[in-house]
């Protein structure tokens, strides 16, 4: 296993609960981790701390996935298999595909991903 990582924030909406989000994003989370070179994956809330004045964060939820060297395999994988965007992934569903269905407020949910490129070596205390 490599030392990247594949990070995905998302915003479920304003009306969709944390935990209505939470229970489909936890069978959305096994999709991914069917793709070839994806390892683990973990879900944190994210609790603000440290902003710069005026800086607005769009985002409450994060996953984290461990993932292999070879971020542009990774992505291309995804591609082919409609999960690289919010449109793909409702055409993979509207195709017939066996994961979670999509929710009725699929429409208002906001993602952005990053592919984490490890520089330097690795600290730990």
């Amino acid at each position: 296993m490599g030392r990247n990582l594949h990070i995905v924030f998302s915003h479920p909406g304003d009306g969709v609960s944390d935990d209505e989000f939470g229970c489909w994003y936890e069978e959305h989370i096994d999709e991914i981790l069917e793709m070839p070179g994806f390892h683990a994956a973990q879900r944190y809330r994210l609790e603000p701390d440290v902003q710069a004045e005026g800086v607005v964060f769009p985002f409450r939820t994060l996953v984290v996935y461990e993932v292999d060297d070879d971020t542009a395999a990774l992505m291309e994988g995804m591609r082919r298999h409609g999960l690289n965007s919010a449109d793909s992934y409702a055409g993979r569903k509207a195709a017939g595909d066996d994961g979670p269905p999509l929710p009725d407020w699929w429409d208002q949910v906001r993602f952005a991903s990053f592919n984490c490129i490890a520089v330097g070596p690795r600290h730990e205390a």
